[in-house]
This record gives structure tokens, C-alpha cells and sequence, in this order.
């Protein structure tokens, strides 16, 4: 079996670089991808990680998540952990900062493992992310993001966007814009914007200001200033609650109010969300839940036959008090 000094001389590359890898610390893209292919053709699984995994009486899920910093992964992970340990399995994550290379390595790896199943928290996925998925031996179910040839638990992203646009409709606003993220996101970036673009073309109001941001209420603070100095919509529709936040403190930061100059609504119902000043319109998923159904489903799924389902969480619109009441259409 390989050893890390096995990796570190074939890739000529220090062992304490391999160890930092291994453990997830920083290496140079360049570095990386030698070790990568290194650890590839050596067939390396790590030995106190592969001794354990492969005890019947130890078995582990592995989670693969796009990062720690989000209240919709995190509250995924409480529902999946909450299940897996009454079912008595244990959980080994890994994050990858968003990083579609580390996605497919970390499945790759989780499976080299012999985890009993993998559930990999998508933010998108390609050909090579399916391709990968099909041909590891080991079940996974993907949380987030939709292929019919998988497993696959979902929100309906563009249902809950058409219904909350047609709430908003009842409303006269002249002026409306949508900050959201880019579409290497099929669910945040692609579906919801089409839920609410659609919707208010069906409706006749074509007057939409397109803006693009990413899931960080920093980012979201900066992108709403430019957005702001551009126009002045009366309504400001966010893919995200962590979006709406940011964009709630730069209208504060304008001396502008919510709701009497702008009208601001989020997307997911984060905790944060409901102490807001004013509190905030958004729709409502149940994170927990889908982490509690993809932690029996995976379970269900060892040492089972495999047939691609797709399983879809459902979804609350919560009007609430960032919305100017006074606009409503008599």
C-alpha cells in the first residue's frame, strides 16, 4: 500500500506538502494538481481512515459540502448528523470551498474509503461530476442540484420564485430589481431568477434590473451600493436571506427606509432572517428536513439495487413586513 513518502517522492514534492493537502491546509494549484495525480495512480487511501471505515461495526457517511459559512449547509448537516447517529452511523465531511476539482476528488476519495454511502451537497453539476458518481462504487445522493440519471433531493427553486413573484404583483412597484448570483448555480443562479423573470412577464411588468453578486453578505453590502448609485428601485428582490441582509444595511447606509422607500425580499427563511428590522419576505425551506431525508435514504440505499429518484422538499412564501403594505393594488 502507498504511504505519503511514497506520494512525496513520485510527485517531487515534500511529505509535510502532502501532509498539508491531505488535511486540507494550502497548496499551490500547480502542486495540487501533481499530488492529485500522484495519489491517482498510487491508488493511496489514507490507512487510519481505510483500517476504520472498513469495520462493519464502524460504518460512515461521508458528507461532501460546499462550505461552512451558510446557514442552509450547516442546518442540512444538524438534520443529517441528528439522523445518522440515532441510525448509528458516523459522518466524515469534507469541504470544498466551492471547488468543483475538490467535488470530484472528494468523491473519488470517500469512495477509495469504502464509506457506506456519500451525500454530496451540489452547488452544480457537470458531466464529469455524473460521470464520477456513476462509476464509484458506492451510493451517493446529491442535495441541492437535479440530474434525472441520480439521486437526487431538491427545493423547487423556480416554483417558490413564480409564487413569490405573484405575491409581489398585487403590488404597484415601478421600479424593480433582482441581485443574484451567477448561474454556475443551477438552483440559486439559474432557476430562481427564471421563477421571477417569467412570472412578471407573465404579469406584463417587464421593468426587472438584472444584478449579480455572490452568497456573501459582504459582497452583497459592496454590489447593493453600485446597485443604489445606478437606480433607485422601490423594490429589491434577493436570491438569498444573506443577500437581502447586506442589501438592507446599504439602503440603511443611504438613510433610505424599509419598506416606505425600497421593498426588499430574501429567499430561504434563515434564523437571522425573522429578527430583521423590518422582518423579512422570503420563502421558507426546511433544511433540517432534507438533511434528515437524505441521511435515511442513503441508508436505505447500501447493498440496494440503484434506481435515479428524485425527491423534492417543499416550500412556505411568508409575506412579512419588508414588503410597503401602502402599494398594495386596490
Amino acid at each position: 500500500m502507498a504511504t505519503i513518502r511514497d506520494i512525496s517522492e513520485k510527485a517531487g514534492v515534500a511529505k509535510s506538502t502532502v501532509s498539508r493537502y491531505l488535511n486540507n491546509g494550502y497548496v499551490s494549484q500547480a502542486t495540487r494538481e501533481k499530488i492529485e495525480k500522484t495519489i491517482e495512480e498510487l491508488e493511496y487511501v489514507p490507512n487510519s481512515y481505510a483500517q476504520n471505515l472498513r469495520l462493519e461495526s464502524n460504518p460512515t457517511i461521508g458528507v461532501i459540502i460546499p462550505r461552512f459559512d451558510s446557514y442552509s449547509v450547516i442546518t442540512t448537516l444538524q438534520g443529517i448528523d441528528k439522523e445518522l447517529k440515532q441510525l448509528q452511523y458516523n459522518i466524515l465531511i469534507e469541504n470544498t470551498d466551492r471547488s468543483p476539482e475538490r467535488e470530484i476528488e472528494y468523491l473519488k476519495r470517500l469512495a477509495k474509503m469504502k464509506v457506506s454511502g456519500i451525500i454530496f451537497l451540489a452547488t452544480k453539476l457537470t458531466e464529469e461530476h455524473i460521470h464520477t458518481i456513476e462509476s464509484i462504487e458506492v451510493p451517493v445522493i446529491v442535495i441541492g442540484q437535479e440530474d434525472r440519471r441520480l439521486n437526487c433531493i431538491v427545493y423547487k427553486d423556480y416554483e417558490a420564485a413564480f409564487e413569490l413573484a405573484e405575491y409581489l404583483t398585487a403590488y404597484d412597484f415601478n421600479k424593480i430589481a433582482y441581485l443574484g448570483v451567477d448561474e454556475e448555480d443551477e438552483a440559486v443562479g439559474v432557476l430562481r431568477k427564471k421563477g421571477f423573470v417569467e412570472c412578471f412577464m407573465k404579469e406584463g411588468q417587464e421593468r426587472l434590473s438584472i444584478y449579480y453578486t455572490d452568497f456573501s453578505i459582504e459582497k452583497s453590502i459592496h454590489k447593493t451600493r453600485e446597485l443604489l448609485n445606478e437606480i433607485k428601485p422601490d423594490l429589491l428582490i434577493c436570491a438569498t436571506d444573506n443577500i437581502a441582509i447586506g442589501a438592507m444595511k446599504s439602503i440603511y447606509e443611504k438613510k433610505l427606509r424599509i419598506p416606505e422607500d425600497i421593498s426588499v425580499t430574501g429567499f430561504g427563511d434563515y434564523q437571522i432572517s425573522s429578527y430583521l428590522t423590518p422582518a423579512l419576505t422570503t420563502v421558507h425551506y426546511d433544511y433540517n428536513k432534507a438533511g434528515h431525508i437524505a441521511a435515511k435514504s442513503i441508508v436505505r440505499m447500501k447493498g440496494q439495487k440503484f434506481h435515479p429518484t428524485t425527491t423534492y422538499v417543499d416550500y412556505q412564501v411568508l409575506p412579512k413586513n419588508s414588503i410597503d403594505k401602502a402599494k398594495r393594488k386596490r
